[in-house]
């Protein structure tokens, strides 16, 4: 999900809201505000119209951080500081939220990051199972066995521009070198689309202002990198 400023000025304001009402002394007032019920604490969290209804939605992955694994994926609609859903996937190892349009029906589709094993790849590793938010539920819309390769962590970014948001990966190569892959959706999962050249080592994936943004390291160079398709390449360019 790419947040505009709009986006940011309301998760900043949410935020405040929920800061007021979990600090406040006299809880008989707190109970009259429904962001009262989310006295958890947020590990991951990401914004989009997961409803089609053209409203934003926060989706909230709450936890212990002393631990690695979060536990409740909480939906609000922040219009309304109204909590609307709320399920715990502890059982699935959960790690991470994303939220963007992956198959471009102009409905923004939920992605919980799991760490768990699968019937067709049972070891534990990291997953990037997708939803659909049904009739107040969250429904399975591709729980795929894994990723071409290994990875340490993933978005949605819309990397050529046609509308569908991408799968955009740091994935681990077998002399443990990493690359940035990406995925498109096809009909009933992820193909691969593109992959950049390999480094020592990428980490930092971050979507910001409708730009990937990851850090690079290369022998005893480090720099912050942007991705960008060009001549229908994927390169990693350097901020300046």
């Amino acid at each position: 999900m790419k947040y505009s400023k709009k986006d940011l000025i309301i998760l900043s304001i949410f935020l405040l809201g929920l800061s007021f009402f979990f600090f406040q002394k006299d809880n008989s007032l707190n109970t009259k505000n429904p962001l009262f019920l989310l006295d958890e604490k947020v590990k991951d969290y990401d914004i989009g119209d997961i409803v089609g209804d053209g409203k934003e939605y926060l989706v909230v992955l709450t936890g212990d951080n002393k631990k690695e694994y979060g536990e409740e994926v909480i939906i609000f609609k922040m219009e309304e500081g109204r909590e609307i859903y709320r399920k715990n996937f502890s059982s699935l190892n959960p790690w991470k939220i994303v939220i963007g349009d992956v198959d471009g029906d102009k409905i923004d589709d939920i992605s919980i990051g799991v760490y768990k094993e699968s019937p067709l790849h049972p070891v534990m590793a990291k997953r990037p199972f997708i939803y659909s938010f049904k009739d107040g539920k969250i429904v399975p819309k591709w729980r795929g066995s894994r990723l071409s390769k290994p990875f340490t962590d993933y978005g949605f970014y819309d990397i050529d521009g046609d509308g569908v948001d991408e799968i955009v990966a740091i994935e681990i190569l077998e002399d443990n070198r990493k690359t940035i892959n990406t995925y498109k959706w096809k009909g009933f999962g992820f193909e691969v689309y593109l992959e950049s050249q390999d480094f020592e080592d990428i980490e930092n994936l971050t979507v910001k202002e409708d730009t990937v943004y990851i850090q690079i390291k290369e022998g005893n160079r480090s720099y912050m990198g942007f991705l960008q398709l060009r001549d229908n390449k994927l390169r990693i360019e350097r901020v300046d």
